[in-house]
């Protein structure tokens, strides 16, 4: 068949593939949006939600530095913009785009493998492969929900795609497609930016494709040269140091040098610039933002020194855990990511000072405890390996506990496929090593962070296509009756599937889905008891105290766990058509709670405390209307959250029971600098300075 020929027959069955994929994932789609936790009301989910509502109402910015990667939430803005907001149906709008951008990969998924395993057999390679990424159970749910993963994933191996396809054909020039490449990788990583992680794949492009004649370790220096050149300029730009404009200086100089020197070497150096160009550009709204607006060196999120942290502490495991001091919700984390630093400096600080906080606070542990921290990186490795599903949202579990989602593939058995495949395809066929290192960066990737299920699912399309090229290999071993190198392929399976399926020893570990799902059939009911389904509110209520007594018994010393199921009684004591021993009987549960997690909270840190079980445990102190135990609550919770207009605004309330008018005044004054125009606050200002009523006349 001729070339044209065969190229029109791959593309064909590229569109088919692509138009079947979407019309899978719609389906699927349109099953989880029947669930309530598919909505974004927790978590990550409502924090980009959250973020795309104040930027499609005009908030643009708030002055400071990102704390936190703004592309998603800039992209769901125009989208609530164009489209209005329905709380509802644009969800499952934003849904159907990232079923488009889910479709995408598949479809270079099936494409990579015509690449990589040649036609007929790639053709055959690249199908199997693509529906197997269909079936893979967290792609379904991690596209379908609000979060950014299919549209990086799709970049990611999108880019791949264009990288296999460059080294085939032999680049354009010195800056095409450089250029396009270092955009792309920019403008995505302002959304996630693991993309990032290709580059090194990419100035490998160039030195391969463009050395000509020129030895391979100079090939080599001259990418390494000009993407230094690249990033020094662009670091001297940003800070305007004069010192580091002096380094940049001097790599320019020497970039002359080479220049002039080696004219072989030339388009290599310049095609390394152009690329980091490309990325600086792409990026340039997000740390043009940062340093004009915010008058901030941060390049493009503040947010990476608490993640640093929270992958680097004594107690890490290497997975999302939540060192001592810091609350476990997102919310409660990330606002003590942000006070903890400024309490401790006594002045307001920038977004880079907070990030510079974080930062050091790990880089000192893993200056003290180097042996500790190597040991640390084997276990995120493994971590990134193993079969063990830790979802930081258990949105798996939560759909797949109300039964939305089909059965499908899980990580477990990808893997187990994958680490023989890369061994088995790399002599075999050449051009997987570009996937095996799209594999191998993206994970090196994490290793200064966590691993969670949705951060290594970008990986996993590659690992997909080396498990289908590992057992591709096998079938031609068979096929031949070469039976000797056929079975010595059994040792490489069996070994990766004991790697990858080791049992987690951390009992902690356990308890994390039902905690979460805890949490978030609490705020389901609420929801429910919103809308005036009592029936409903209390079912769900039972499931969030079922689920969160099963992670208690995994974990007795978890101070967020104990509250949680303390918010649970709180709410349960509030149902309609409960006698009032039952009333007292649930509070009395739930005080319990609040008082031990505030004891465990105070043993870890006592500078920290628990406001929320302080200002729950005031709370039921003034349903029973003893206000001055009350008053206590609340003021020891202000110690720890001072500009909190709520509880201040309790707190009011509890001093004017008591006649201390001059208190709940200066009480509900500070709630109002805080939230001012609050009808209710004014409301019951205006209540305390209005004189008493004179008596009636006798």
């Amino acid at each position: 068949m001729p070339e044209a020929s065969r190229q029109s027959h791959r593309w064909k069955i590229a569109v088919g593939v692509f138009v079947l994929s979407y019309c899978i994932q719609a389906l699927i789609l349109s099953q989880i949006a029947d669930s309530r936790h598919f909505l974004p009301d927790g978590d990550d989910m409502k924090f980009y939600n959250d973020w795309a509502r104040r930027v499609a109402a005009g908030e643009w910015t708030d002055g400071k530095a990102f704390y936190g990667l703004p592309g998603y939430a800039y992209a769901l803005g125009a989208i609530h913009h164009v489209f209005g907001y329905d709380h509802d149906y644009t969800p499952f709008l934003i849904g159907q785009i990232q079923a488009l951008f889910h479709a995408l990969t598949s479809t270079f998924i099936f494409l990579i493998g015509t690449r990589v395993f040649g036609e007929k057999r790639g053709i055959i390679a690249g199908i199997t492969a693509s529906a197997a990424w269909l079936a893979f159970t967290p792609a379904q749910v991690f596209s379908a929900i609000l979060m950014p993963t299919s549209w990086m994933i799709c970049a990611f191996w999108g880019l791949l795609h264009w990288i296999i396809c460059v080294s085939e054909k032999g680049a354009a020039s010195a800056w095409r497609p450089w250029l396009w490449m270092g955009l792309l990788a920019g403008v995505v990583a302002t959304t996630v930016a693991s993309l990032l992680m290709l580059l090194p794949l990419v100035l490998c492009l160039i030195a391969i494709t463009l050395r000509g004649k020129a030895p391979l370790w100079a090939a080599a220096l001259a990418v390494v040269s000009g993407a230094l050149v690249a990033t020094t300029a662009f670091s001297a730009a940003f800070d305007f140091s004069s010192a580091r404009l002096l380094v940049a200086l001097a790599f320019l100089a020497n970039a002359a040098a080479w220049f002039a020197l080696r004219p072989q070497l030339r388009p290599m150096l310049c095609a390394a610039a152009v690329l980091l160009g490309g990325v600086y550009a792409g990026t340039s709204p997000v740390w043009l933002h940062n340093r004009l607006v915010a008058k901030d060196t941060v390049f493009l999120s503040a947010h990476d020194g608490l993640n640093f942290y929270l992958g680097n502490h004594a107690s890490a495991n290497g997975y999302t855990k939540i060192p001592g001091g810091l609350r476990a919700s997102q919310e409660g984390l990330l606002r003590d990511s942000l006070t903890i630093p400024v309490a401790e400096a006594g002045r307001e600080l920038k977004r880079s000072e907070i990030s510079a906080y974080w930062k050091k606070k790990g880089s000192a542990y893993i200056h003290d405890h180097f042996g500790d921290w190597i040991s640390l990186l084997g276990v995120k490795i493994g971590n990134f390996w193993n079969a063990f599903q830790y979802d930081d949202l258990s949105i798996l579990k939560l759909l797949r506990d109300e039964g939305v989602i089909p059965p499908g593939l899980r990580f477990g058995f990808v893997a187990a496929l994958a680490l023989p495949g890369m061994l088995l395809c790399w002599r075999r066929w050449p051009a997987s090593r570009w996937v095996t290192g799209a594999v191998l960066l993206h994970m090196a990737g994490l290793m200064p962070v966590f691993i969670t299920e949705r951060y290594r699912l970008c990986a996993v399309p590659g690992m997909i296509l080396l498990g289908t090229g590992g057992l591709v290999f096998v079938w031609e071993k068979i096929t031949a009756r070469r039976w000797l190198p056929a079975l010595a392929c059994l040792p490489l399976f069996a070994a990766s599937t004991w790697f990858t399926s080791r049992p987690q020893p951390d009992i902690g570990l356990w308890s994390l889905d039902f905690y979460k799902a805890g949490i978030r059939s609490t705020d389901g009911a609420l929801l429910e008891r919103e809308k005036g389904d009592e029936s409903k509110a209390k079912e769900s209520l039972t499931n969030a105290r079922r689920n969160l007594e099963t992670a208690y018994s995994y974990v007795q010393e978890n101070a967020d766990i104990i509250f949680a199921l303390g918010n649970v009684w709180l709410h349960l004591s509030s149902s309609t058509g409960l006698a009032a021993e039952e009333v007292e009987r649930m509070q009395h549960q739930a005080e319990k709670c609040y008082g031990l997690a505030l004891n465990l909270s105070l043993q870890i840190n006592p500078q920290r405390g628990h406001d929320g079980a302080l200002n729950n445990l005031g709370f039921i102190a003034m349903e029973r209307k003893r206000w001055a135990d009350a008053e206590r609550f609340f003021r020891g919770s202000l110690k720890f959250e001072a500009d909190d207009p709520g509880t201040l605004s309790l707190l009011a309330q509890a001093c004017r029971e008591q006649g201390k008018t001059a208190e709940a005044l200066a009480a509900i004054d500070a709630a109002l600098k805080l939230r001012p125009g609050n009808p209710g606050m004014l409301k019951f200002r205006d209540a305390l300075t209005r004189p008493p009523a004179s008596p009636p006349p006798k």
